[in-house]
């Protein structure tokens, strides 16, 4: 063999893409809300798309799921450039959805649901129920997913009800599945199932997006994450070329040096909030304890354990059968959110945009809600003071708005959270509640408020907390009481809570 003589490498096997979007621009008025994007979806890989509130991320899927018309750029669907100009184009091309807000028929067994699109229909041109139910049976053994076909799905958990709305995906052969922050109502073992479904849909070729704030799920489940800031492309890598810090920093283009500060010291030994045997008609059973002033006692508990019943039993809202509550010294008696905002009890709720906020209406009035009779003259809100009062606290907590006229609704979950803390902190405090307090919320904007619990502490104020984010409650809580089917089954100090021993007791 001469010397300058060359040996064929074996040709190695590509895989096509199953889409390719480049380019992809799209303005709405005065807002650019995506400029130059691009994104790359592999068979059978889990591809997370990542980014703060506003960075990008729902108006991408909108437009892969044919709901908004790109402006500019390209879509690819196994090599083939096309537009999707409708849902109904998005299904045909194979691409299936997943959205937040669940898009089923509760009335409608779970076989109808999945087929509602195209029923099958027998020789005579009725729709064939025999089919569907078998069909669906067939679809749901693919995936691994244990359900009634026959079964209603308003009968079923929000889990279960995202597996309908997988396989109704795989009815439809989906070649992509669109899953956006599809973890943000279910438990551990929840979240568990819908991994292993997820890990089954890409074991069968089929490319999936995962949408999620969560850091640790983007770690577990994902093969590459992309990252959207203010409308761009910040970064395409594998996963496994990420730290937690460093897809952080992509995401908000800066470091968070601490994630959970702790700029309060020990907590005073006055207790502000003492419940005793405290039980409901439908959830509490003898719940007893106490919190202190300068302290963050976190409550964690899997779904209808009974977080959510007791931070509203503990501010009025919710009746009791049985039980006393007394807010530094003073019976929360008559029992409503009267006696308790009046004794200086505050809750955050988890379901801000039912039970917090008046959507349509300003930052202003939102603010200032629990507040006006401080600003009243003869009667009269004196708009002047108000609006102090509340710039005072947009200032203090960097809540971004261009002004306080802004209808809330526009605002970022973050900045929505924050005009909610001010709400109650305009009227002075003893106790604020707070019940999943970052729900929804992108990782920046969970640094602040972070920030803002612990110096709401360190100001002297206790801080109730119910999370099912084990790392805010192991990260931010002084003590950590655990709850199991509406009682409280252990109660542990910051330094000898494991994640462990946490949820040994919450399924106790």
């Amino acid at each position: 063999m001469h010397a300058d003589a060359t040996i064929d490498e074996p040709a190695v096997a590509t895989i096509d893409p199953a889409m390719e979007m480049t380019g992809i621009g799209k303005r709405f008025p005065g807002v650019l809300a995506l400029e130059n994007v691009g994104l790359t979806l592999e068979p059978g890989k889990v591809h997370a798309l990542m980014g703060e509130n506003g960075a990008g991320k729902s108006t991408l899927i909108k437009i892969l799921a044919g709901v908004y018309q790109k402006d500019a750029g390209a879509i690819r669907i196994g090599g083939v450039e096309t537009d999707l100009r409708s849902p109904r184009d998005a299904l045909r091309q194979g691409i299936k959805v997943v959205f937040q807000e669940i898009a089923l028929i509760s009335e409608f067994t779970v076989a109808e649901n999945i087929f509602i699109e195209e029923y099958p229909v027998n020789g005579v041109g009725s729709i064939s129920w025999k089919t569907i139910r078998r069909d669906a049976a067939a679809l749901f053994e693919r995936i691994g997913f244990n359900v009634d076909p026959a079964a209603k799905v308003g009968d079923l958990p929000v889990s279960q009800q995202q597996m309908v709305e997988i396989a109704r995906a795989l009815a439809h052969e989906a070649r992509i599945v669109v899953m956006d922050e599809p973890t943000s109502s279910l438990t551990p073992n929840e979240v568990a199932l819908l991994f292993g479904v997820i890990r089954r849909l890409a074991s069968l070729g089929i490319a999936v997006v995962y949408v999620s704030h969560k850091l640790d799920e983007i770690f577990e489940i994902a093969d590459t994450v992309t990252v959207l800031r203010d409308g761009r492309r910040i970064s395409t890598k594998p996963v496994g070329e990420h730290t937690h810090d460093s897809l952080i920093q992509d995401m908000i283009g800066r470091r968070i040096e601490n994630l959970f500060p702790r700029s309060r010291g020990v907590a005073r030994d006055d207790v502000v909030v003492k419940v005793e045997g405290l039980s409901t008609d439908s959830k509490l059973k003898d719940v007893s304890f106490e919190a202190r002033a300068g302290e963050v006692l976190g409550f964690f508990g899997l779904m209808g354990a009974g977080r959510t019943e007791l931070a509203k039993a503990i501010v009025g809202y919710d009746p009791i059968k049985t039980g006393r509550i007394t807010i530094a010294g003073q019976p929360l008696s008559p029992h409503n959110t009267r006696t308790g905002v009046s004794l200086g009890i505050g809750l955050l709720s988890e379901d801000r945009k039912t039970e917090g906020l008046m959507l349509e209406l300003p930052v202003l009035q939102n603010a200032s809600l629990a507040s006006l009779e401080q600003f009243a003259r003869a009667g009269f809100v004196d708009e002047k003071r108000e609006k102090s009062a509340v710039q005072a606290f947009v200032d203090r907590f960097r809540i971004k708005t261009p002004g306080l006229g802004q209808q809330i609704k526009n605002l970022s979950g973050g900045n929505q959270q924050k005009v909610l803390l001010a709400r109650w902190l305009m009227r002075g405090l003893k106790v604020i509640v707070v019940d999943e307090p970052t729900r929804g919320i992108d990782v920046g904007a969970k640094s602040e408020i972070f920030a803002l619990i612990d110096q709401l502490a360190a100001q002297g104020l206790a801080v109730i907390m119910m999370t099912s984010e084990m790392p805010e409650l192991l990260g931010l809580s002084d003590r950590i009481a655990v709850m199991a089917e509406g009682r409280i089954t252990a109660t542990m100090s910051r330094d000898d809570a494991t994640q462990e021993k946490i949820l040994n007791a919450a399924i106790a």
